[in-house]
Formats: structure tokens, sequence, C-alpha cells
């Protein structure tokens, strides 16, 4: 039920965006490495320092609260919040843009 200010409630929210749920793949690092390498033809050993630094800078805005502008991966909002434990809990928002649309940086 959409309420007086034309907002859906949290359960309602998620029915529309859980519409079609799938399973979720989990992709090793490993996996993520060898993908990478086959797209570019680049050698694993030139490859994998490139990935490692690119994946630690993606940690560490994320971990800093940085809204990620990052075409065709999308545009990542990020909020931080801290567990029970003292653990750091980052939700991450992803928005994409349909297949086939242009970013700006194109």
């Amino acid at each position: 039920m959409v309420s007086k200010s034309g907002r859906r409630s949290p359960s309602e929210q998620a029915a529309v965006v859980h519409a079609n749920p799938q399973p979720a793949q989990v992709v090793q690092k490993k996996d993520f490495v060898d993908r990478v390498v086959a797209a570019t033809g680049a050698k694993r050993a030139e490859a994998r320092p490139i990935i490692d630094a690119t994946l630690e800078q993606l940690g560490e805005a994320l971990a800093a609260g940085c809204t990620l502008a990052v075409p065709p991966l999308g545009r990542a909002r990020v909020n931080l919040e801290k567990d029970q434990r003292g653990g750091d809990v980052i939700t991450l928002r992803l928005r994409r843009r349909p297949t086939g649309g242009r970013s700006a940086d194109e």
C-alpha cells in the first residue's frame, strides 16, 4: 500500500525489488582474475597486480563511504554502519543503466 506521502513501506519495496529473485552466484577472486585475463588477452602475471590495486582502491573508496560512478559497473551509493561486534557494515546500492545505454564517459 502506498502511504499519503506516496512512498511504499519497506516490505512493499522489497517485494518490488525481489519480484524476480535469482540465486546469487559467487565469483571467487581467482575466477574474476581468469575472466579479466580472458577478456583482455593480458598475461596473468601482468594483469594480477593491476586487478589487485583496482580492487584495493574500490574497497578503500567504499569503506570511506564514497559514492562511486564507474561505468559500465554503474553508480554505487554506500551506507556505512557498525554492527554489534564493532565491525563495519557496508550497504551498497548499485544503479545500472539499461543494457545498451551510453554513459557520460563514452
